[in-house]
């Protein structure tokens, strides 16, 4: 996975299929890569650990344990001219709205206008950040993303943050496979 204009591609968008990690412990390091993304393969790499923003699905003969190790905001972001609503609800009724697609930020999101009781103005559902924010950006409309994604934008004065809350959070995980001897390191990492 690489990252391009500052956020994370996302495998499925990404021209090539590899897959490589590699972890550096003081001044010693080790390596593993692969290009098979079938579970048996992955399983074999006998990793310790495995970081993502998003839980993994239970499958069978996988024995997963999910760690929460945080988690950040989401907000709502876009160009000066658009933030002039009296309540989210109108702001998301009234304002073309970017969103991340099968994502647990995008799940948040239709939970929120069910709870509004509205129907949002999605102009772009995409598979990446770095869409999202050059969408936002190009002031296509109003963008659901964490604060992270558009610093620049932000700091630059180009985008602001809408003034209400969205109760919406990515999480970060750790994922360790079950073992008879988990790796020292492990529950340092864990523990934080």
């Amino acid at each position: 996975v690489a990252w391009r204009m500052g956020a994370r591609e996302k495998l499925e968008r990404s021209e090539g299929h590899d897959l490589g990690l590699r972890v550096f412990v003081g001044k010693r390091q080790a390596m593993v890569s692969t290009s098979d993304f079938s579970k048996q393969a992955l399983a074999d790499l006998a990793l310790d650990v495995v970081l993502t923003n998003e839980p993994p699905h239970r499958e069978g003969g996988l024995d997963l344990i999910t760690h929460r190790l945080d988690e950040q905001p989401i907000g709502l972001y876009g160009t000066p001219a658009r933030m002039h609503h009296p309540s989210l609800a109108a702001m998301l009724t009234h304002e073309p709205v970017i969103l991340p697609s099968e994502s647990t930020i995008r799940s948040g999101f239709d939970s929120l206008v069910a709870r509004l009781g509205i129907t949002a103005r999605i102009v772009a559902e995409v598979d990446d950040m770095a869409m999202v924010r050059l969408l936002a950006r190009e002031d296509v409309g109003l963008a659901i993303a964490p604060a992270v994604v558009l610093t620049d934008e932000i700091r630059a004065g180009l985008l602001q943050s809408a003034p209400f809350a969205l109760d919406i959070v990515e999480g970060f995980y750790a994922v360790t496979a079950r073992r008879s001897f988990p790796h020292p390191l492990l529950r340092t990492l864990l523990d934080g």
